[in-house]
């Protein structure tokens, strides 16, 4: 199991899909370091190669590098894009399991953080990516450092104060949260990297620029692998197509179960003033008031 952090822990940024350049992550850098957080760059971390950070033995050299380095407590992915599902053959699931090390991603990195909540048992952070959210701007900035350190192991309504969620079916549930983005959910399906679902799970998803007939298909997809049947609740973050997001509940209401709490409109997703949430823990999700703790 991974662990949480503290001050004077070192951070090693990685970038295990698409290429970054240091101006878009430098605010986000400031922010970890003012936390007092020690934070390093990966040798490849503002590489290029076609679409990529770099080539699929150079992204993995940087993983290996940070998991060597006992110096560094958690690997921070600083976006997402494409290509980390390439790298799910050549990740050492056992040495990142015996360092404990958590992985904080979006996006694409959904895949990592599924293969390494199923092979290696660890979890992982979902959200804050360092290019547009990590910002002092994000209301959830705050709340996201204390659940890194482990100084808060919930999200509340009291948190949620501002927001407009929706609970589309009431109840309680318990089981381990997962989740990220859908379509890289889907991709795995099929593959050695998508957990074998012998738990319960509460699952939790959000989407960009998918129109609503593809998002379908993916729930569909994942109805038809039976992965519906461990999941005891679920939440839905925003999805988002082109510049507005847009409401798909309407459309796939009648795939779910109907006696599982369903919430609607979580900030969870592709904007600027998005949280986080943690892959892998065992969670206890309440609509009314909403409360969601690990």
């Amino acid at each position: 199991m991974s662990s949480f952090l503290k001050p004077g822990d070192g951070i090693g940024l990685i970038a295990p899909a698409g290429y970054i350049d240091q101006e878009e992550i430098q605010p986000a850098v400031e922010i970890l370091r003012a936390e007092g957080f020690r934070v390093k760059l990966s040798p490849h971390l503002f590489g290029r190669h076609r679409y990529f950070s770099g080539t699929i033995s150079e992204r993995i050299k940087d993983i290996r590098r940070f998991l060597n380095d006992s110096r560094v407590k958690a690997l921070y992915a600083v976006r997402g894009g494409s290509g980390s599902g390439q790298l799910l053959p050549y990740i050492e699931y056992k040495k990142w399991k015996k360092s404990g090390k958590m992985l904080i991603g979006f996006s694409d990195i959904t895949a990592l953080q599924w293969a390494l909540w199923y092979k290696s048992d660890i979890f992982s952070f979902s959200g804050m990516t360092l290019t547009f959210q990590l910002r002092e701007s994000n209301p959830f900035l705050s709340l996201f450092l204390k659940h890194l350190q482990n100084q808060r192991k919930s999200i509340t309504h009291y948190d949620l104060r501002k927001e407009n969620i929706i609970i589309a079916r009431g109840g309680e549930a318990r089981g381990y949260l997962v989740g990220g983005t859908l379509s890289i959910i889907t991709s795995l399906l099929g593959t050695p990297y998508f957990p074998r679902l012998n738990r319960d799970i509460i699952l939790f998803i959000e989407e960009v620029n998918e129109p609503l007939y593809r998002i379908e298909r993916s729930i569909v997809q994942m109805k038809l692998a039976g992965i519906f049947q461990r999941v005891k609740g679920i939440i839905f973050g925003r999805f988002k197509l082109e510049d507005h997001f847009v409401d798909i509940w309407s459309g796939i209401r009648f795939h779910f179960p109907e006696n599982i709490p369903i919430i609607l409109n979580f900030p969870y997703g592709h904007f600027p003033e998005a949280c986080a949430l943690p892959v892998g823990l065992v969670a206890e999700l309440q609509t009314e008031p909403f409360k969601l703790s690990w």
